[in-house]
C-alpha cells in the first residue's frame, strides 16, 4: 500500500498499526505536503459483511457529526476508494494509553487524574449530542506530551460509536431466542452490554471506571482465562479492593469513586462523565474538571476537513424494501410519542408478538420489521422463472379467508431527545405480496386498528 494514494489525495507514507477492522497509515495530502494525516482502510474481510455498507456509513455520519478537542477529528471518507473503503482522521503524534501503561504499569492518582479529566470533557460532549463510544480502552486513548508538564490525552475512534438516537432492541428480545451481541472489548465492556439490556451512556462511564482502576493498579480488575469468564465476571463479582492488591498509594476516597463506576448496573453509578472527574478531583483535592478544561485547539482547528457524502446504497431487494414509501395504497401509517425506556418497550413488544402469533423478521438500530396473521407453512414465493418447482409451490401455498390477509409491519423508532426515556414510533403496514387484498377499505380499517392495539400495548 505505501506510495499508493486514498480518496484521489492522501499519499500512504507508512503503517502505523493494523487492527481486526483495519489497518492504519500515515499519509500526507497531494495538495499540502509536508502535513500528516491517518488514513483508515478498513481490511477486505469486513467489507464482505452484508451489512457493511451500512455501519460505515453509520461510522462516518457519528464522526462527522461530533467534534471536540480532546476527540480526534474527522476529515474525508470514501467507500467505493480504488483501494478500499477509508476513513482519513487528524494525525495525533504520541503513544496510546495502553502503550504508556505497558511500560509505565501504573501511574500515581493525580496523573491519572489529569488524563481521566481529559477523557470526561470528552465524553461529557459525546454524551450531550447523543453520541455513546461504546468501545473505550487504553488502546483508544492517545496521550500527547507523555511524561511531560503539558501531558494530555485524546480519545479515538469515535467512529465505532452508536448514536443514541436509534434505540435497538435486539431479536432476542423480542423472541426469547437467538444470542445477545455485546459490543465493545471483553476486558472494559459493562454489565448491561453482557445482559443485552439497553444501553446508554453511562455504559461508556463503567469502561471509564475500568480505565482508570487499571491506571492506578496496574492491572484489570477482573482476570479471567477465558472470555466467557471475563465476561461473567463483569455481570457477577465485585472488583478487588485496591488495599488487598498492593496499592496503598490509593486513598479510600479514590477508590470509592472508582468502585462507584464500576457498579454493576446504571442507576447505581455516576450518571455523567463530569460527576466522575470531580468526584475524582475531591478526592485528590485538585480541580480536575477546571484544570483540563478545552479552551480550544488552534492545530485541529486550522486542519482542512472535506464534508463527507455518501455513495448512493445499491438498490435493496424488493423482500426488504421500506415500508414507508409514498404512492401505495395499500400502505397504512401513523405515528406517535411515549414515555419508556427502551427495555420496558422490548418487554410489551414481545407481549403483542406472543399474544398475535407474530414473527419478527428483523431488528436493526431504530427498525423493526414484524408480521401477523401468516397461514401456517406460509413460505415466500419464488422468484419468477423457476420452472416446475416454483409451480408446485404456488399450488401448495397455503389459503386465507378474505379479510384476514397477513400483515407485515415496520417500526421505525427514535429517541428525540436521547437525555430522555421517550421514544417516537412510526407504526407502516402493508400486505404480503402473495396475499394482495380483495377490498382496500377492509384492509385500511384492519391496519387502523392494528396501530390502536399496538398503541396500547405500548401505553401511548
Amino acid at each position: 500500500m505505501l506510495g499508493r494514494t486514498a480518496l484521489g489525495k492522501y499519499r500512504l507514507l507508512r503503517p502505523l498499526g493494523s487492527g481486526s477492522n483495519a489497518e492504519v497509515f500515515l499519509a500526507e495530502p497531494i495538495r499540502h505536503p509536508g502535513q500528516q494525516v491517518v488514513v483508515k482502510r478498513i481490511h477486505d474481510h469486513v467489507v464482505t459483511h452484508p451489512k457493511f455498507r451500512q455501519m460505515f456509513e453509520a461510522e462516518v455520519r457519528s464522526m462527522a457529526e461530533f467534534s471536540h478537542p480532546y476527540a480526534v477529528r474527522f476529515l474525508d471518507a470514501a467507500v467505493d476508494d480504488p483501494i478500499g473503503p477509508c476513513l482519513v482522521m487528524e494525525y495525533v503524534p504520541g503513544v496510546t494509553l495502553e502503550a504508556l501503561l505497558e511500560t509505565d504499569k501504573c501511574l500515581d492518582p493525580v496523573r491519572a487524574g489529569r488524563l481521566l479529566g481529559f477523557l470526561c470533557h470528552a465524553l461529557q460532549a459525546a454524551h450531550a449530542a447523543g453520541v455513546i463510544h461504546r468501545d473505550l480502552k487504553p488502546a483508544n486513548l492517545m496521550v500527547t506530551g507523555a511524561g511531560t508538564p503539558a501531558e494530555a490525552l485524546k480519545v479515538m475512534d469515535f467512529g465505532f460509536a452508536g448514536f443514541a438516537a436509534k434505540p435497538h432492541i435486539q431479536l432476542a428480545s423480542l423472541t426469547g431466542r437467538g444470542p445477545i451481541h455485546a459490543l465493545g472489548t471483553p476486558a472494559y465492556v459493562s454489565p448491561e452490554m453482557i445482559r443485552g439490556d439497553p444501553v446508554d451512556a453511562r455504559s461508556d462511564l463503567y469502561s471509564v471506571g475500568v480505565v482508570l482502576f487499571e491506571m492506578l493498579a496496574g492491572r484489570l480488575p477482573f482476570d479471567a482465562a477465558t472470555t466467557d469468564g471475563l465476561l461473567a465476571a463483569h455481570v457477577e463479582q465485585p472488583p478487588p479492593r485496591f488495599h488487598r492488591i498492593g496499592c496503598g498509594h490509593v486513598s479510600p476516597r479514590a477508590e470509592g469513586v472508582v468502585q462507584l463506576a464500576l457498579s454493576k448496573y446504571p442507576n447505581e453509578r455516576q450518571q455523567t462523565a463530569r460527576e466522575i472527574a470531580e468526584g475524582f478531583g475531591a478526592a485528590l483535592a485538585e480541580p480536575l474538571w477546571e484544570q483540563t478544561y478545552p479552551y480550544g485547539d488552534e492545530a485541529a482547528a486550522s486542519a482542512p476537513v472535506v464534508r463527507y457524502t455518501p455513495a448512493p446504497a445499491p438498490a435493496r431487494p424488493p423482500a426488504a424494501a421500506p415500508l414507508l414509501q409514498a404512492e401505495d395504497p395499500f400502505r397504512v401509517a401513523s405515528r406517535f410519542e411515549v414515555s419508556m425506556p427502551e427495555r420496558l418497550a422490548a418487554a410489551k413488544l414481545r407481549g403483542f408478538v406472543e399474544d398475535f402469533c407474530g414473527q419478527v423478521l428483523s431488528s436493526e438500530p431504530g427498525v423493526i420489521l414484524m408480521r401477523v396473521g401468516v397461514p401456517a407453512g406460509y413460505k415466500p414465493a419464488p422468484p419468477k422463472g423457476s420452472g416446475l418447482f416454483g409451480w408446485i409451490g404456488a399450488i401448495r401455498r397455503p389459503t386465507v379467508a378474505r379479510g384476514q390477509e397477513p400483515i407485515e409491519i415496520e417500526l421505525l423508532m427514535e429517541k428525540p431527545d436521547p437525555a430522555l426515556a421517550r421514544l417516537r414510533v412510526d407504526i407502516a403496514c402493508r400486505p404480503l405480496a402473495d396475499f394482495p387484498p380483495h377490498n382496500l377499505a377492509g384492509w385500511r380499517d384492519r391496519c387502523d386498528k392494528l396501530h390502536t392495539v399496538l398503541r396500547q400495548y405500548l401505553g401511548a
